[in-house]
C-alpha cells in the first residue's frame, strides 16, 4: 500500500545543495517512500549503530517497499568507530554490493554514525547520494545538519574529512523516548549552546524545559530552532571559512578535554557542557559578558544531568596539547568563539594563555 509523503518541515539552502528536512513524529516507517520521492529508487548502503537493530529493520523494510535494494551494516557506538580504518571496510562493502555513483549512503544513529557514513558518502566513487536519518538530540540539532563529515586520527578530531551536503534528512521524534538520559543530555549541551548564540528569547524557553526529551510538540519545535540557527549560518558560510565558526562556542576546551580523557571518558555533549563553561568565564574576561550568564548555563546543564565539574584525573596539559591541535587554531592564536550577549558573537578571540588554563582549572572547583 503506498503512503503518503509528508510535507518537508524545512528546506536547506547551502551553496549549490537544496534538499528537504523532514521533522515530525512516527516518520520512521516513511523513508522510504520519503527517498523515493526525492529520485531514482536504486541501492542504499544503510549504515546503522549497533544499538537499533529495531530501527535498523524498519528502515529497512521501508526502503524495500518502496523497491530500494539494501545492503544493511552496522558500526559499534562510539567514537572509537570513526576511524579510516572503518571507512575502508564500508568503501569495500559498498564495492563489493555493486554500489554505483547514482545509489546512495544512509546514516542511521548519532553523530558518530553521521559523520562516519556521511564521509564515505562524500568519498565511494568521488561521491554518492546521502541520507541522514539522525536518531539522537545531538545528531538532529547539530552533526546531521550542514554537510560537515569526517573521522578521526590520533593527533586530532575530525582530522580527515570532507563537506558533503546530503540530499535528504529525516527526523522523528518518537525515537528520542527510546534513548537513556545521558545520551538526551549529551543533546541538550548542544540545544544549551544553541540558547546563547541565537539569543535571549530561545535561551528563555531553554532556561525552563522541564525533564528531558519533554513535551513532544514543544520537542519539534525547539528541535525546529535549533536547525534554523544551522541552517541560516551554514548557508552564509558553507567552507566554514567565517562566521560557521560561531556553532564552535564551547568546543575548543570540550575538544581537548574529549581528546585528554581518551573519548572514553567523556561522550561529546558532555565535554561540550564542560567547555561552554570555559568559553563562558573567558567570554567575561576578554569581551564583557555579564558574569551572571554562567551560573545560569551551568544550572541549565547540571539539571540535565551534564558535568559542570572536571575530572581531576584529566590533566591541563593535556587539554591545552590538544586545544592547541584544534582545526581552528593557528601557530600563534587559538582562535576561540566568544560571546559578548547571547546573540552577541565574537570569532576569533585568543584569550592569553594564562587566562586559559585558569578557565580550565576554575572546572575542578
Amino acid at each position: 500500500m503506498s503512503r503518503t509523503v509528508p510535507a518537508p518541515s524545512l528546506w536547506a539552502e547551502i551553496g549549490a545543495a537544496r534538499y528537504p528536512l523532514h521533522l515530525a513524529s512516527g516518520l520512521i516507517d516513511d523513508v522510504g517512500a520519503l527517498w523515493t520521492g526525492r529520485g531514482p529508487a536504486g541501492a542504499v548502503l544503510l549504515v546503522s549503530d549497533g544499538n537499533i537493530p529495531e530501527l535498523s529493520r524498519r528502515v529497512r523494510a521501508s526502503l524495500q517497499e518502496a523497491g530500494v535494494r539494501v545492503i544493511t551494516t552496522t558500526v559499534p557506538p562510539g567514537e572509537g568507530s570513526k576511524t579510516l580504518a572503518q571507512v575502508e571496510r564500508l568503501t569495500r562493502l559498498a564495492a563489493e554490493a555493486g554500489l554505483r555513483r547514482s545509489d546512495a549512503v544512509a546514516a542511521l544513529g548519532g553523530g558518530v554514525v553521521g559523520d562516519l557514513a556521511g564521509f564515505v558518502a562524500a568519498t565511494y566513487q568521488r561521491g554518492v547520494r546521502l541520507m541522514h536519518i539522525p536518531t539522537t538530540l545531538l545528531a538532529m540539532v547539530d552533526s546531521a545538519i550542514g554537510g560537515k563529515t569526517g573521522v578521526d586520527l590520533p593527533e586530532g578530531k575530525n582530522y580527515v574529512g570532507a563537506i558533503w551536503q546530503p540530499d535528504l534528512v529525516v527526523m522523528d521524534t518518537d525515537v528520542l523516548a527510546t534513548l537513556p538520559p545521558r545520551e538526551l543530555a549529551c543533546g541538550f549541551a548542544e540545544v544549551v549552546k544553541y540558547g546563547m548564540l541565537d539569543g535571549p528569547e530561545l535561551f528563555a524557553q531553554i532556561e525552563g524545559w522541564p525533564e528531558l526529551p519533554g513535551p513532544a510538540d514543544a520537542l519539534i519545535g525547539l528541535i525546529r530552532r535549533c536547525v534554523d540557527h544551522k541552517l541560516r549560518v551554514v548557508a552564509d558560510d558553507e567552507r566554514d571559512l567565517g562566521v560557521r565558526a560561531s556553532l564552535n562556542l564551547g568546543h575548543t576546551v570540550g575538544h581537548g578535554i574529549e581528546a585528554a580523557a581518551g573519548y572514553d571518558l567523556y561522550r561529546h555533549g558532555e565535554a561540550i557542557s564542560l567547555g561552554l563553561l570555559a568559553a563562558l568565564r573567558l567570554s567575561e574576561s576578554t569581551v564583557g559578558l555579564d558574569p551572571g550568564w554562567r551560573p545560569r548555563v551551568a544550572a541549565i546543564l547540571s539539571r540535565h544531568g551534564l558535568p559542570t565539574r572536571l575530572d581531576p584525573a584529566v590533566p591541563t596539559a593535556a587539554i591545552l596539547e590538544a586545544m592547541g591541535r584544534d582545526k581552528k587554531a593557528d601557530a600563534s592564536a587559538l582562535n576561540m568563539v566568544m560571546v559578548a550577549a547571547p546573540g552577541d558573537v565574537r570569532l576569533r578571540v585568543s584569550p592569553p594563555g594564562d587566562r586559559v588554563v585558569s578557565a580550565i582549572e576554575e572546572l575542578r572547583r
